[in-house]
């Protein structure tokens, strides 16, 4: 069944990235049928929305000519974040902001995952975009990145240079449009797409700071995460997933392939009203479920499937879920 990915307030991200495209000529309904889709937020589960909106990047940078179209800066950069607007705006410093933004960067886009890690006189901001059959294309990090650095300065009134920019892609034939539009050195060919800050410029208090307006924002902000069924508990599924045939998932693996620290992973499922371990046995039951109803598979070739060690593992959980052996179970589907 296919996963809602979007609320309302969600759009918001995807508006502001049409107004962007406009900017350029490019009418995003437009680059959409040409991908061969239909645009409905509101129906498409995330691997899909994800793919789309890879293609519709890659066809204008078809139609343009131009790679570094990604850094093309919002004309209203705040709008882009919906309900968790006022949240920023309200938040003491930069820091305190981008935390935010991190907390719920599942209300911006079930695509979108941001960690935020102060080391010594640092700050890494490291930004992840989940990919469903296509491979993200560098434009998508580009607009992810303007945004966030856009909003930046407007939020301060003051310019917020990083101190060095990691790409996850080779270094393009001119790199001019990216050096001017970041203002930094830029590490090609990196881990991940991170963008290092000066711990100082990212403690600039905000001129429009309430604490009273921050903490009731951000309640609202996690009911209305609960209320869009935990977008985060969705890649993390989705994670497990991918990964699961291959042995026990663990969590610093997945909170690597989100981009996210372990600590962070960990908070955000908390807020969920789940944990890690709940989400690897509840698809490992539904899978199972589902493999024993196919009857195709042995039942040492299941148990390898679902990332167990042993198929005693197996029939030991199958025990746990069904009350059944895994060959009891299968005899009565």
């Amino acid at each position: 069944m296919a996963v809602k990915s979007f609320s309302m307030s969600q759009i918001a991200w995807f508006n502001t990235m049409r107004d962007a495209l406009s900017l350029r000529g490019l009418d995003m309904d437009e680059l959409v049928r040409q991908c061969g889709q239909t645009f409905n937020a509101l129906e498409m589960d995330v691997n899909a929305l994800s793919d789309l909106m890879s293609c519709v990047w890659e066809m204008a940078v078809q139609r343009t000519g131009d790679a570094s179209i990604g850094l093309t800066p919002p004309t209203h950069p705040l709008s882009a974040f919906g309900v968790i607007a006022q949240l920023l705006l309200s938040a003491q410093d930069l820091l305190d902001a981008a935390r935010s933004m991190a907390r719920f960067a599942a209300l911006v886009s079930p695509t979108f995952a941001m960690d935020v890690v102060r080391e010594g006189e640092n700050c890494l901001v490291t930004f992840s975009i989940a990919g469903g059959r296509r491979p993200v294309p560098m434009q998508r990090f580009d607009f992810v990145a303007m945004v966030f650095l856009t909003g930046a300065r407007w939020l301060t009134g003051k310019a917020l240079v990083p101190h060095v920019l990691h790409m996850p892609f080779a270094q393009p034939p001119d790199v001019g449009p990216w050096r001017r539009a970041y203002g930094c050195p830029i590490v090609f060919d990196a881990e991940a797409f991170r963008v290092e800050f000066l711990l100082r410029d990212m403690l600039q208090p905000l001129p429009t700071r309430d604490p009273a307006v921050a903490d009731m924002c951000a309640r609202l902000a996690l009911q209305a995460s609960v209320q869009t069924g935990g977008q985060f508990t969705v890649k993390v599924r989705q994670a497990v997933a991918r990964i699961l045939s291959k042995g026990d998932p663990h969590r610093e693996q997945i909170a690597e392939l989100l981009c996210v620290s372990e600590r962070t992973l960990q908070r955000r499922l908390s807020e969920e009203g789940t944990s890690f371990a709940e989400i690897v046995d509840a698809h490992r039951r539904e899978r199972a479920e589902q493999l024993l109803a196919q009857g195709r598979l042995s039942v040492s070739e299941m148990a390898f499937e679902l990332g167990f060690s042993d198929p005693s593992n197996f029939y030991r959980a199958c025990k746990r879920w069904f009350g059944l052996s895994p060959a009891s179970f299968r005899s009565t589907s």
